[in-house]
């Protein structure tokens, strides 16, 4: 059994069928798991699929019993994703990607936190200024295109007006956390309707290789970025997301309220050349 000690909770992962072992004092609310049949629409290379291959698990509302009323005060969630390695026709595994709702002023659209528990992510961020503004996806514009390395022990703030998918580009699997405002909408057409998000990841024996989605038109430049720490945000590289809400929930009202951190949200992005540069000496784990 793997130990995932960077979420600072009793958590295991079985190294045979990366299924997650939670200590009997840690309770979950619900466990998903889907399969390349359920990525179907969302893969770059559709051909000669294995339906019933395992893609990635989410197991969702893990806490404590005496947490569960601090999480239910502030209306946030927290989840543990695992991410089988792999990849398939070439295409590193990942998350089906969404976009989050709008909050109640339609100011901003609702901000996430991912921690990375195990494994190296690559976070595809793509903002749309318009989503969900027609009521018709296939008007929806991609206005910025950013690719975001983060390493095990570091923490992505995913900007309000980001849509986003997590892929696993390690060799393993790839395990993460994530705090989620429980109002908040999620949408999947948007990226369902697009075949994906705005760059597809694959790998082969001489690394990473990226290629953009000819299903969006007039594309941007793709930017690549790494993460900064915020400690007046909750994040603390090195320190559990979740000890973190447990000691100071105050401090991630981010969530709620995005209209108002929007820009400092943003400032934790920290932009490089290169994929390889922000991928830095560490390499991929």
């Amino acid at each position: 059994m793997i130990s995932l000690e960077k979420s600072g909770l009793p958590l295991y992962l079985n190294e045979k069928n990366h299924v997650m072992a939670l200590s009997a004092l840690l309770e979950y609310e619900s466990y998903k798991r889907k399969y390349v049949e359920d990525m179907k629409g969302l893969l770059e290379d559709e051909k000669k699929l294995n339906p019933k291959e395992p893609f990635y698990d989410v197991y969702r509302g893990i806490d404590y019993p005496h947490d569960r009323e601090r999480f239910r005060t502030y209306e946030i969630r927290y989840d543990v994703t695992v991410i089988m390695p792999g990849t398939v026709n070439g295409e590193c595994k990942k998350t089906s990607g969404h976009y989050h709702g709008w909050n109640p002023q339609k100011t901003k659209t609702y901000a996430e936190v991912y921690e990375v528990l195990l494994g190296t992510a690559l976070y595809v961020l793509q903002k749309s200024r318009n989503i969900g503004a027609t009521g018709q996806v296939s008007d929806t514009v991609v206005d910025d295109l950013i690719l975001v390395i983060v390493h095990a022990g570091q923490t992505l703030i995913v900007p309000p007006g980001y849509g986003h998918a997590s892929v696993n580009v390690g060799d393993g699997p790839m395990v993460f956390s994530n705090l989620a405002y429980i109002p908040c909408p999620v949408l999947y057409d948007t990226v369902r309707y697009f075949h994906g998000m705005g760059c597809y990841v694959n790998k082969d024996a001489e690394g990473l290789h990226l290629k953009r989605n000819e299903n969006y038109a007039g594309l941007p430049r793709v930017k690549y970025a790494t993460v900064r720490e915020d400690a007046e945000l909750g994040i603390r590289f090195g320190v559990p997301v979740y000890k973190s809400f447990q000691k100071q929930p105050e401090l991630f009202r981010f969530l709620a309220q995005p209209e108002q951190y929007s820009d400092e949200v943003m400032s934790l992005l920290d932009y490089h050349d290169s994929l390889s540069e922000a991928i830095g000496k560490g390499g991929i784990s």
